[in-house]
């Protein structure tokens, strides 16, 4: 006897067309292997909401839904929804626009007069599973190994996004390169392994204590980076650096040879505001100059960088810390 799946599909079928809608759901119903729950919209407003409000595991979208039409459609739900695989059912045999469906992010592109239960169902399992590996492959190119956190290539990703959306619109950005004092004695002296345990530490807490619109990355080695958006001053972006660095400096309890070791690092910070007429790379130069002046006030010290001229100011206390 053939083995049945029997966890159930959840779909959107975002469909304006009565009758085309009701042949979907037919083939669905036929489905030999698997079983479906599906929900309809008959608009594209509606399709956007809906992957707001609930998880789907795959989309079937018509690209003609009214007030949109063509590959906007998919562009449109892509843009607010890159969770959900899609499969793009259309009236249209047209092959170059399914190559532009797939190029535009969907996992398949089906002519609706080509369409039977079968084939429909095959190409939901391959969108589910393919939608899946890529994830996991995008996941692994832009998650640090160690930490967790997102890695150099994400940084910039959110940077380049970021900036974008601020040339749009008037909006605060500020980069703070977040860089350990004193963790090269704790490698020399507890060793690797004992490194690697605080790297993991200290991303943990980064990540707990982040606001939501704000963004966090290993850039590498003990070097991390916050971005900050969305602040009203700059009086505000140093006291959200501040908590930060004070939830750094907190003791750090780490096993090394079966006994717990106390220790207590410091963190340099420099930071940059972004401008208009200043590149990512010139933002990023100018926050890790910023941030060799920390170095060489002493632990614990933020450095503000003034980006008009690249000439960094110290603009808060250091206080001398050092592991016990």
């Amino acid at each position: 006897m053939p083995k049945f799946d029997l966890k159930i599909l959840n779909v959107l079928i975002a469909e304006d067309d009565e009758d085309d809608l009701y042949l979907v759901r037919q083939m669905l119903e036929r489905g030999e292997r698997k079983r479906y729950r599906s929900v309809h919209c008959s608009t594209l407003k509606q399709t956007l909401a809906e992957l707001q409000c609930q998880a789907f595991d795959v989309l079937l979208l018509d690209l003609n839904l009214g007030e949109c039409q063509g590959l906007k459609t998919l562009e449109q739900v892509v843009s607010a929804n890159k969770a959900v695989p899609i499969i793009v059912l259309t009236g249209t045999d047209d092959e170059s626009l399914g190559e532009a469906a797939i190029r535009g992010g969907a996992e398949d592109y089906l002519p609706k007069a080509e369409v039977t239960a079968t084939l429909l169902a095959r190409s939901i399992t391959y969108a589910i599973e393919r939608h899946a590996l890529v994830s996991q492959l995008q996941r692994q190119a832009t998650t640090d190994a160690l930490t967790g956190l997102p890695n150099r290539n994400a940084l910039y990703q959110r940077l380049e996004t970021t900036v974008e959306n601020n040339h749009r619109q008037t909006a605060t950005l500020a980069v703070a390169m977040l860089d350990l004092d004193g963790f090269k004695q704790v490698n020399d002296t507890l060793g690797h392994r004992a490194g690697d345990d605080i790297l993991r530490q200290l991303a943990a807490r980064l990540r707990k204590h982040l606001r939501k619109t704000d963004f966090v990355a290993r850039l590498g080695g003990d070097e991390f980076i916050v971005l900050i958006s969305h602040y009203h001053s700059t009086e505000e972006l140093i006291s959200v650096i501040e908590k930060k660095r004070d939830e750094l400096i907190k003791p750090l309890h780490i096993f090394v040879k079966g006994c717990v070791e106390e220790v207590l690092l410091g963190v340099s910070t420099g930071l940059a505001e972004w401008q208009h007429d200043i590149s990512i790379e010139h933002l990023m130069s100018i926050a890790d100059s910023a941030m060799y002046q920390s170095k060489a006030q002493g632990n614990n010290t933020i450095t503000l960088a003034t980006t008009g001229n690249g000439s960094p100011d110290t603009k808060t206390h250091s206080s001398s810390m050092g592991r016990n």
